[in-house]
């Protein structure tokens, strides 16, 4: 185990689905530079590149000097296949040479959360000398991963076929009331990230840390504590843990709209105000919750 590369894996989870956008509101593609297969395998780069038969070696000399690269296999697995809401997801990353079985030791393997046909690479890692890495995540949604290795001057590139790692919420048992609903214990440190955003403009579908939408803000500022939300409004309403909105603590996150349609979020700062990235033409700043109608959210 002390040997084995492990790194920290920031998911932007699952579903991106493509809606009307509304004023103030974050819903639609978020995406906007997806990495493909084809782009992590340098698919189409060099337009001007002459074909493999032009390259071809023209003596055995030069045959010896380029040889034909290795095939390679790459394998991602995850320690459990379903978790709890905001436990640890651990994935172990294998790459081999497909011929020996022999490990491909010292080579870097992109980590890549896959969403429908976007691919998002996370991480970068380096294989140690078994040709393993390991990476692991809080999930608050269930999240699909892959392992792409690019290959080499002697390796060819390989993918490893998905990994999911379902989050499943426990029937619950206790009653419910304000009094069985945990605290927060990380609230007020995020408003403090929160403040630290004032005036930083919104753009619809930034995550920051230059520019923010409303959802970006509070995934940016949960990230900050270790916490991965998912990436729109309507995916953090489902993922957080419902609060009575006479139990808001600060740091909680506020919905508006309805619960199937999520238009609008910010973090609760306390005493009526909230941190929010209201709308294009306008900045992150501290307003007053401007209605009587919106649910809270609770970050565990």
């Amino acid at each position: 185990m002390a040997a084995l590369t492990t790194s920290g894996l920031a998911v932007s989870t699952a579903s991106f689905a493509a809606t009307v956008t509304t004023t103030g509101s974050d819903i639609g593609p978020v995406d906007s530079a997806p990495v493909t297969q084809a782009a992590m395998f340098g698919a189409g780069a060099g337009a001007g590149a002459a074909p493999a038969a032009e390259r071809a070696p023209d003596s055995l000399a030069a045959a010896l000097a380029d040889p034909i690269p290795d095939f390679t296999t790459t394998t991602i697995e995850a320690e459990k296949s379903a978790i709890a809401p905001n436990a640890e997801a651990r994935f172990t990353i294998h790459v081999r040479d497909a011929t020996t079985g022999a490990p491909v030791a010292g080579e870097n393997v992109n980590v890549v959360v896959v969403a429908g046909t976007r691919w998002s690479r996370s991480a970068t890692l380096r294989t140690d000398d078994e040709g393993m890495a390991r990476i692991g995540a809080r999930l608050l949604s269930t999240t699909t991963v892959t392992a792409v290795f690019d290959g080499g001057a002697s390796l060819r590139p390989s993918v490893a076929a998905a990994a999911t790692v379902t989050v499943t919420s426990p029937t619950p048992t206790r009653p419910t009331g304000v009094a069985a609903i945990p605290g927060s214990t990380i609230g007020a440190k995020a408003v403090y990230l929160a403040s630290l955003q004032r005036g930083k403009p919104y753009v619809w579908g930034a995550t920051g840390p230059y520019a923010f939408d409303c959802s970006g803000f509070s995934q940016y500022v949960y990230k900050q504590l270790g916490r991965y939300l998912p990436r729109t409004a309507q995916q953090q309403f489902e993922a957080t843990l419902r609060v009575p909105q006479s139990a808001k603590q600060p740091g909680d996150l506020l919905f508006f709209g309805s619960p199937d349609n999520i238009t609008h979020m910010a973090i609760y700062a306390g005493n009526g105000y909230m941190w929010a990235a209201p709308q294009t033409g306008d900045v992150v700043k501290l307003e007053p919750i401007y209605t009587s109608t919106y649910w809270v959210g609770r970050v565990l």
